[in-house]
């Protein structure tokens, strides 16, 4: 089995970019940043990634999808905590990682759990091809 895997920025300058690299995608991480500052972008960037999923004929609700809370490591005046995240992005209750990417922890548990959900999606899409 092979994984490709692909990022990009979530700045709405590289909305075209996001919208290509959707294109055929199994599942996606969607990365939010814990910072308070950062809330409505978070927000905003999940929409957004809503919207480009459905444009492209893709159910949100199905594709695999887990959220990283990335910047987990900075002041805890700083940040939102993960519960306090999940309660704001993620409505459909998925998977989610608090993370501190620059460190290393939650990284491989975000990697471990999107690549569960795609590895079971295409088991089950591929034995009822059968």
């Amino acid at each position: 089995t092979k994984f490709q895997l692909y990022t990009v920025p979530g700045q709405v300058y590289y909305q075209s970019t996001r919208k290509l690299v959707l294109q055929g995608a199994d599942g996606v991480v969607f990365v939010a940043d814990s910072q308070r500052r950062q809330l409505e972008e978070n927000i905003e960037s999940f929409q957004d990634l809503h919207a480009n999923l459905a444009e492209q004929g893709v159910d949100a609700r199905v594709i695999p999808l887990v959220i990283q809370y990335n910047k987990q490591d900075l002041p805890r005046e700083l940040i939102l905590t993960p519960e306090e995240l999940a309660d704001a992005i993620n409505f459909r209750g998925g998977p989610d990682y608090p993370a501190d990417a620059l460190h290393g922890p939650g990284v491989f548990e975000t990697l471990r759990g999107i690549s569960e959900m795609v590895l079971k999606r295409l088991s089950a899409s591929s034995g009822s091809a059968r």
